[in-house]
């Protein structure tokens, strides 16, 4: 899944893949710098509440889903 976020005409991509091979899940943060956090986590559970913890960090910082 992949979302975009907005913020003063920049434009930020956040992007949750599963490795199929590994069975990991992977959060993928690549601001608008090109810079890129990547996180990953094994369990669905982990995914949902890491991922519901960065979108919060995100809003704060005033970006807004696109």
């Amino acid at each position: 899944m992949i979302w975009f976020f907005d913020k003063d005409g920049e434009r930020l991509r956040y992007e949750i893949a599963h490795d199929r091979a590994s069975g990991k899940y992977r959060v993928i943060v690549t601001r608008p710098d090109g810079s890129e956090s990547v996180e990953e986590v094994d369990q669905p559970t982990d995914l949902i509440e890491r991922s519901v913890q960065l979108m919060n960090n995100l809003r704060t910082e005033g970006w807004k889903v696109g």
